[in-house]
């Protein structure tokens, strides 16, 4: 093995530990939606209340599983979802995702009432936040007779109940990367690792795959 490839092993193998347990890309984020919950999520309490959380998205149980429900207003989560926006309103930095407004805390950021727009004197313009971006659309991956809906490194499919997570099907073909995705080089090829998934570059597309490497045993 070549020191580049060493050196790349010792990376994703250490990137693979560390992201065990790291968020993934979160399912249906309109309030009511039932779903299964997406691994990875992280437990919020407000008070007495309980919420499961998941890049960006609050889930409550629910009959058969959990719906995502509003942001409570007080939950504090330790990092921002991806595709924030920063909104500056009086001077104060505001940080804003899928209509929901954040602010900084002790021990991360905190859901707030959206700030006031802003009037500015002797103009009748109004200056307000920009839209919220918007979640990019599911890819729709076939896989054999079995669709798939893919988005942000997740595979979901649907049932009657909503969307419900899937393990990444070995074989897929997705049209583009997700977001977090970081070039691993192994062996003289390379690979790309979203939270523990791996991909490899086809004429197709990006191929998901078996890591070709070993994790290194839990101590």
């Amino acid at each position: 093995m070549t020191t580049l490839s060493l050196r790349a092993w010792l990376f994703c193998a250490a990137a693979a530990a560390l992201s065990f347990g790291a968020a993934n890309a979160s399912a249906d984020v309109r309030v009511g939606v039932q779903v299964t919950l997406p691994r990875d999520h992280v437990q919020v309490r407000v008070g007495r209340d309980a919420y499961e959380y998941h890049r960006g998205v609050f889930y409550r149980p629910s009959r058969g599983g959990y719906v995502v429900v509003r942001a409570p207003r007080g939950a504090v989560i330790h990092t921002l979802p991806f595709g924030y926006a920063r909104v500056i309103v009086s001077g104060r930095v505001y940080y804003r995702y899928a209509d929901v407004y954040y602010q900084e805390a002790p021990s991360g950021y905190v859901v707030i009432d959206p700030p006031p727009p802003v009037t500015v004197v002797n103009t009748p313009a109004v200056s307000t936040p920009p839209p919220a971006p918007q979640p990019p659309a599911y890819q729709s991956i076939w896989l054999g007779d079995r669709e798939y809906l893919f988005r942000d490194g997740q595979f979901f499919v649907k049932t009657s109940e909503g969307l419900v997570w899937q393990p990444a099907p070995v074989g897929a073909v997705t049209k583009t990367l997700p977001a977090d995705a970081t070039p691993v080089w192994y062996q003289e090829v390379e690979f790309f690792d979203s939270d523990g998934t791996i991909f490899r570059k086809t004429p197709e597309g990006y191929m998901v795959v078996p890591a070709p490497w070993t994790p290194v045993p839990a101590k």
